[in-house]
């Protein structure tokens, strides 16, 4: 075979969806085609993956997540939430079949079939529960979440009359709610990763987190105040990208503080000092809208009513080794703060930054994700239906 021949067969089968994923910042998942031609060319990727089918216990490892990866499918994404589509069934040789090989093979097909199309979504799901399935920090999890709580715990209390404080004495503020957000479920997990684009659990943020609920703005400034003095948040490990805030304009409080200092304040009652601050806490039209836009882009699928404050902090963590005591492990983990006044979080109760909407949305657009083309193939067929008859 001489070079022109040997380029023409070598750019005749070139994989380049699966280069385009790597040169175009997309996700694997997102792919409409692998490029497996045969059971033991299967067999091998699978191997370079992690998993050999040969051992066992891998073996089972990766039947049991094709069969939760089904589950899913089955549990979350066959009906449209919006309606606009009919209920998809899955094809009984994609429900049946239990050898990842022949998925693989099957999502490499180069007609796309039906079937074709099943395969791949199934291996989204797959792909997202093996790395949900082999996260590290899972194995640690409850010593993670006892360390990250437990600074807090140490600055909260409650009196006799069931009534929050952060801190004591003059310092004491007094809060609405105090919540600690534990793990998530394994489906929540799932479903997050799903909607990301990096898709790996490594950027899953808030599976701890803490939300607490004050009684105006201004307390939401003191709550911050009083994590950072007492050192209750490392704010030097504060993860700068994930900071979200539609709740307070700091540079109009900043410009409110300049002023309050000029004020005599010798005669003022607390309610004073609130009422002096109300204004200078709230975003004018203009600068709300940029916050708002600034949310969607970082996360679509959020309310943009939600108004809170939200920060993304690590914690450094240490876990003694369970088989040897003189040992023990140092690592980063992140967890969110949530900061906000009672009236944000009675609408995001009840109007329309409900969590029970963002689920939605977000199931949405994981359906559209995972099963866009199995929804494409449908709705072309019956498109063809309707104009041949």
């Amino acid at each position: 075979m001489d070079q022109k021949e040997r380029l023409i067969e070598t750019f005749a089968t070139f994989p380049y969806e699966l280069i385009d994923v790597v040169l175009s910042n997309k996700s694997f998942i997102d792919i409409n085609r692998l490029s497996i031609e045969t059971y033991e060319e299967a067999h091998d990727y699978l191997k370079n993956y992690g998993y050999d089918l040969d051992n066992p216990s891998h073996a089972e490892q990766v039947r049991s997540i094709l069969s939760e990866a089904k589950s899913f499918i089955q549990t979350y994404l066959l009906d449209d939430p919006e309606g606009l589509t009919p209920t998809l069934v899955m094809p009984p040789a994609i429900m049946w079949e239990d050898d990842a090989r022949n998925f693989l093979v099957m999502a490499s097909e180069k007609t796309r079939s039906i079937t074709q199309r099943w395969a791949c979504a199934v291996l989204r799901v797959a792909h997202t529960i093996t790395h949900a399935e082999n996260d590290l920090s899972k194995y640690f999890f409850q010593g993670i979440k006892k360390q990250i709580f437990s600074r807090f715990m140490a600055h909260l209390h409650v009196t006799n009359k069931n009534e929050y404080y952060l801190g004591r004495g003059r310092n004491q503020i007094r809060l609405k709610l105090f919540e600690m957000k534990s793990e998530k479920t394994k489906e929540s997990l799932i479903m997050k990763l799903l909607h990301k684009r990096e898709n790996v659990t490594a950027d899953v943020f808030d599976r701890v987190g803490v939300r607490i609920v004050t009684n105006d703005k201004l307390d939401v400034l003191l709550v911050l105040k009083y994590l950072a003095e007492n050192h209750v948040v490392a704010f030097a490990n504060i993860k700068p990208s994930r900071t979200r805030n539609n709740l307070i304009d700091i540079d109009r409080f900043l410009e409110g503080l300049v002023r309050f200092r000029e004020e005599n304040i010798s005669g003022w009652s607390e309610e004073d000092v609130r009422e002096f601050f109300k204004p200078y806490l709230v975003f004018d039209r203009e600068k709300a809208r940029e916050q708002e836009d600034l949310i969607r882009e970082n996360n679509p699928y959020s309310s943009t009513q939600y108004t809170s404050i939200q920060l993304t902090a690590r914690q450094l963590i240490t876990i003694q080794d369970p088989f040897n005591i003189n040992i023990s492990y140092k690592f980063f983990f992140p967890f969110e703060i949530q900061i906000l006044d009672y009236d944000s979080f009675v609408e995001s109760r009840t109007g329309r930054a409900s969590h029970d909407e963002y689920k939605k949305n977000q199931i949405i657009s994981v359906r559209r994700r995972v099963l866009d083309n199995v929804i494409r193939y449908h709705a072309r067929k019956k498109w063809q239906e309707v104009h041949t008859t």
